[in-house]
């Protein structure tokens, strides 16, 4: 199970690499909207905090604090991400809870320093059901019009609802046991976030695509 696991781990991390790669070059060579800049940043940012972490994981280091900004950063360039998408009236509410959440976790932060060092299931649960609200909004915001970034908002939708109840789930059970049943669910995350790479990857090829069809 631990080579298994190890592959996983350093996948996710090439997968990451080439994301950022791909992402990167289209911002630079075509012509690429808003949305697509903002999540292209949140790849490059998200690809080196998981580069990072799994550095520090090879040497044995603490990685926990690491996971503090991978939150933050999803959550702020996800919130931007949609909010190019969005109706006038949506990208308000998207502004409203922008500034809710950043104020909420820098007060909790302040008044309690030591959960840096911690996971905190605050910082998870408000920094996702947002973007989980926002994808199903995008889903529903198609059904109008030529759907846009479906593969992305399909990826957000599945990856970050599983994650964010594995995460609070595989947080109890740590402190309740510490078995092979949490080694399990924390796998389970690894596979679910390689999934959540991939239809990153075909959201960039039928971009791609696109755009060459069109020249």
């Amino acid at each position: 199970m631990s080579i298994i696991n190890d592959f996983f781990e350093y996948l996710i991390v090439v997968m990451l690499i080439i994301n950022s790669c791909l992402y990167a070059w289209s911002c630079r060579t075509l012509k690429s909207s808003a949305a697509l800049n903002y999540f292209t940043v949140y790849i490059i940012a998200i690809c080196i905090v998981q580069f990072a972490a799994t550095v520090l994981a090879m040497y044995e280091k603490n990685n926990l604090y690491l996971s503090h900004f991978y939150f933050i950063i999803q959550f702020v360039c996800l919130s931007l991400f949609f909010k190019a998408l969005f109706t006038k009236t949506q990208k308000k509410i998207v502004n409203f809870l922008l500034i809710l959440v950043l104020v909420l976790l820098g007060i909790q932060y302040y008044t309690t320093p030591d959960l840096f060092y911690q996971f905190n299931n605050l910082e998870i649960f408000i920094t996702s059901i947002p973007l989980i609200v926002y994808s199903i909004i995008h889903m529903y915001n198609s059904l109008n019009k030529s759907p846009r970034y479906m593969y992305i908002n399909a990826g957000v939708l599945i990856y970050i609802t599983t994650s964010t109840l594995i995460y609070i789930l595989g947080n109890f059970l740590a402190t309740l046991i510490d078995n092979i049943a949490v080694t399990n669910i924390w796998f389970l995350n690894k596979v679910l976030y390689a999934m959540y790479m991939l239809l990153i990857m075909i959201e960039w090829k039928m971009i791609y695509q696109s755009v060459k069809s069109k020249s």
